[in-house]
């Protein structure tokens, strides 16, 4: 820096380096010498000796100034520089990653139509099938079965169309909800864009500012400082790594949305899903009982038991309807359908003779009238089976407090195969995994997934003390997907945490609701084929479904 100016000390004036023109002060026309410090103003001579002589003006020659400043600015090139690089290359990132997401939801949109064009060809063949048969059977007797004839091939039309019209509504819900995701992708992806143009257009002016304050020397002493403190304050690097991080997750959440399909209970079902999502409430279903949810007959019929009187009612969550369809004395423990026909419930009896367990599996058909009953081995004084149903249509049965899991064929009663859980016991509900594998409630608080072999293959539980002390658990057919149903006892809330098969907690506390005052125990939550969550308080049934969100 230069010498402080001393009262009386003359100073010679000196060209200006590099300029044609002398810098004067406004007020004695002379030329501009020095800087004042303390008032942060250029001055001239007379003024540094009539009105900054005295202390505490400290005085630096303003050629020395005017070097600093241009310093100052020429170091923040650099990282102007190379914060520009970044940007500009991250805008190239962003555009990339749209487009990858975008391809990805059009293949996914391709998969959803390929495989409904591959039902609709397989409906057509059937159709087609049946009608030829019709035909052969007319020509034989032409004159006494063509009015019949035409009546079933009319019939076999309208069936045709009503199968169509079914799978082209669930292909257009399935394209919907595509779509929605879709358009909350492209949004993101747009907000991102313009957060970093932002930026851009931001360096873009503060590179323009200091290239027109470095043309005057007057400009860039009084304006340097302002220009400076705005660097500081708009270029942080915070922003850019904002917009990163933002993108990446937005990467990993779309390359999580998948088309899952299969059949459950013997119907076909395909929609979005793999990511986590937000859960909303859409409906809530009063039951005129003291409710005890036991398992899905259909995608929107649930079984409830009434725990004070044991009669057995489905509600359709879509009518809202409740039906009572087993009058009391049984007590049921679970059920699943088989196919379109066939319902198997476990059951809780005290009636049991011998060493069998008589009446604890039966067979219902859908008006649920019993079509017999499936007797197993008896083993303990524990006298409740649970059941479930595997891909292949055989159920699953187990007897509490036994390690011992049976494979049925309801066929024909027989016991196919017989799995044993390694030093374990069966301590609630058994869920079917679509791999074949079996999640089976092993204590209070824990969930053990086991082969066909028996062989462990996951133990779920949660880290939290006590947090699933009261816990049931239901599992997505299509996904493998576990939602376990908690009753939070600090806060009296009921709640239900989403877990992988591999034990992995993906969510806690999805949704949440208040207990009913009629009931004192927890109610597993169900999961339609469909995708939706339903679950009871004992007073009713709330439905939710899953959107996606960014």
């Amino acid at each position: 820096m230069a010498s402080i100016f001393r009262k009386g000390k003359q100073v010679e004036l000196r060209p200006r380096k590099g300029h044609d023109m002398k810098w004067s002060c406004d007020k004695h026309g002379e030329p501009i010498k020095f800087y004042c410090k303390k008032h942060k103003i250029p001055i001239c001579h007379p003024c540094a000796t009539k009105d900054h002589s005295q202390k505490p003006c400290e005085l630096d020659d303003i050629e020395d100034v005017i070097f600093e400043r241009k310093r100052q600015l020429d170091e923040k090139r650099p990282k102007i520089q190379e914060l520009r690089k970044q940007v500009e290359a991250l805008a190239t990132k962003i555009k990339t990653a749209s487009t990858s997401g975008n391809t990805h939801l059009r293949t996914m949109n391709n998969n959803i139509q390929a495989s409904y064009y591959d039902k609709f060809e397989s409906v057509e063949e059937k159709e087609n099938r049946m009608i030829r048969v019709i035909n052969e059977e007319a020509d034989e007797e032409i004159r006494l079965v063509n009015e019949k004839r035409e009546k079933r091939i009319k019939d076999c039309n309208t069936e045709r169309e009503n199968e169509r019209q079914i799978i082209k509504d669930k292909e257009t819900k399935l394209l919907s909800d595509s779509k929605k995701i879709s358009e909350v992708v492209s949004k993101k992806f747009k907000d991102l864009t313009i957060k970093n143009q932002h930026l851009i257009n931001t360096i873009k002016n503060i590179e323009s500012t200091i290239t027109r304050i470095n043309q005057h020397d007057e400009t860039l002493v009084n304006e340097a400082p302002q220009v400076l403190a705005s660097i500081d304050e708009n270029l942080s690097f915070k922003v850019h790594q904002d917009v990163s991080e933002c993108l990446d997750r937005i990467q990993g959440e779309v390359e999580r949305v998948k088309f899952v399909e299969g059949e459950v209970g013997g119907e076909y079902y395909g929609r979005t899903d793999g990511y986590i999502g937000k859960w909303k409430l859409v409906k809530s279903i009063y039951i005129p009982l003291v409710g005890g949810v036991r398992g899905l007959v259909s995608d929107d019929e649930i079984c409830v038991h009434d725990v004070g009187n044991k009669d057995t009612y489905v509600a359709n969550i879509n009518t809202q309807h409740t039906k009572n369809v087993i009058d009391g004395g049984e007590w049921i423990t679970s059920c699943a359908p088989i196919d379109s026909n066939l319902i198997v419930c476990g059951k809780e009896r005290w009636d049991r003779t011998g060493d069998r367990l008589d009446r604890f599996i039966t067979l219902y058909d859908r008006q649920w009238k019993v079509i017999r009953d499936i007797n197993i081995p008896r083993k303990g004084d524990e006298y409740n089976v649970y059941v479930d149903v595997d891909r292949d249509g055989m159920i699953i049965a187990a007897q509490y407090d036994q390690s011992t899991i049976y494979v049925i064929n309801p066929a024909n009663d027989n016991i196919v195969n017989t799995i044993t859980v390694q030093g374990k016991e069966v301590s609630g509900e058994i869920q079917v995994l679509s791999s074949g594998d079996i999640v089976v409630k092993t204590d209070y608080d824990e969930y053990t997934v086991i082969s066909r072999s028996g062989e462990e293959k996951a133990v779920i539980h949660c880290n939290e003390h006590d947090e699933w002390r009261d816990s049931d658990c239901h599992v997505d057919k299509l996904t493998d997907t576990l939602y376990i149903a908690i009753w939070d006892r600090a806060r009296k809330i009921y709640a239900v945490d989403q877990v992988s098969r591999d034990g992995i907690i993906q969510a806690r506390r999805i949704v949440e609701y208040m207990k009913s005052d009629r009931s004192d125990y927890v109610n597993p939550c169900l999961v339609t084929p469909s995708g939706n969550l339903i679950v009871c308080d004992g007073d009713k049934l709330h439905l939710y479904k899953k959107t996606f969100i960014l």
